[in-house]
């Protein structure tokens, strides 16, 4: 069991590690945790995310469910730091109570981000504006691109467009770039400000603020530890999600577009059932380990 004792700050490798460890010992407890919500939305995902348009609308929807099983994640892994026992009732109860102001939190950091990707992406938009080609046009192939498989005619054209407005391909991926890095820097600096939030129970705004403090010593440390969760969950998750579509297009070839793409957003909400808790400890023992270097407070990571 992982319990309450002193602790030195730990390497990414500790954290990583302790973090399989907790995900081990507890699977049970949290795959039920993501299980409850999850399934009926893998059900509901067969039938109602059948498109991009769909599904992001669909992800919308459902955002406020993903967001209560990350802050139950969290009250279990707080409860085993704690040597407290772990129940899914009172976990969902907790996490229930906080979701308003997590809610309140994720839609002003999306804000944010959404503000400065329009900043970044000024060029391209000055550049739509003074093209020869139409921009009904263009967002109108970009809608249909969107909808329905796309045609070779349609990728031409917005190519073609998109050439001509920022200097070709290298002023496209040059934006495009600049605009990633802000995006991950920013989440870096906000990698704790659920956990802050469900364990300090502080607001939507003092908790990015806690975060942000909390990692500003940090920086790379904290670009680097979710650089690496992203890249070692991106790749495994990927690789399954890969392995079973293919599976899943060969056993029903007989189904349609809209079908395939039901089933296959039914599968990849399954596999999040698997990767949540993981993606969740792994950010509770860091902010943890950030409160053990920045504020010398006395948590620790042992197991008895």
């Amino acid at each position: 069991m992982l319990t309450h004792s002193n602790s030195a700050p730990l390497t990414i490798g500790k954290l990583l590690g302790l973090t399989l460890d907790m995900y081990g010992t507890h699977i049970g407890v949290f795959l039920r945790t993501v299980a409850i919500p999850y399934l009926p939305l893998a059900l509901l995902s067969f039938f109602f995310a059948r498109d991009s348009i769909s599904v992001t609308l669909f992800s919308l929807v459902i955002f406020p469910f993903g967001a209560l099983v990350s802050l139950a994640i969290i009250v279990h892994c707080v409860d085993s730091l704690h040597g407290r026992p772990l129940t899914v009732a009172a976990a969902l109860g907790r996490g229930l109570r906080r979701l308003p102001a997590n809610i309140v939190m994720v839609l002003v950091a999306s804000a944010v981000y959404v503000g400065l990707t329009i900043i970044l992406a000024t060029p391209i938009w000055f550049g739509l504006l003074n093209t020869d080609i139409s921009t009904d046009i263009l967002f109108g192939e970009i809608r249909d691109l969107l909808t329905v498989p796309p045609d070779p005619i349609d990728i031409e054209v917005i190519m073609n467009v998109l050439d001509e407005v920022l200097w070709g391909g290298l002023g496209i991926c040059f934006f495009g770039v600049l605009i990633l890095v802000a995006m991950f820097y920013l989440s870096s600096r906000w990698i704790v400000a659920e956990t802050a939030l469900m364990v300090e129970g502080t607001g939507p705004l003092e908790s990015l603020r806690r975060s942000w403090n909390l990692s500003r010593d940090f920086v790379l440390r904290s670009v680097g530890y979710l650089l690496i969760l992203s890249i070692a969950t991106g790749l495994v998750g990927g690789l399954i999600s890969v392995v079973v579509n293919f599976g899943l297009a060969f056993v029903f070839t007989g189904l349609d577009h809209s079908l395939q793409a039901g089933l296959q957003g039914a599968v990849s909400t399954l596999l999040s059932i698997f990767f949540i808790p993981f993606q969740v400890t792994a950010v509770v023992l860091y902010y943890f380990d950030l409160r053990v270097r920045k504020e010398k407070v006395d948590f620790g990571f042992v197991q008895e």
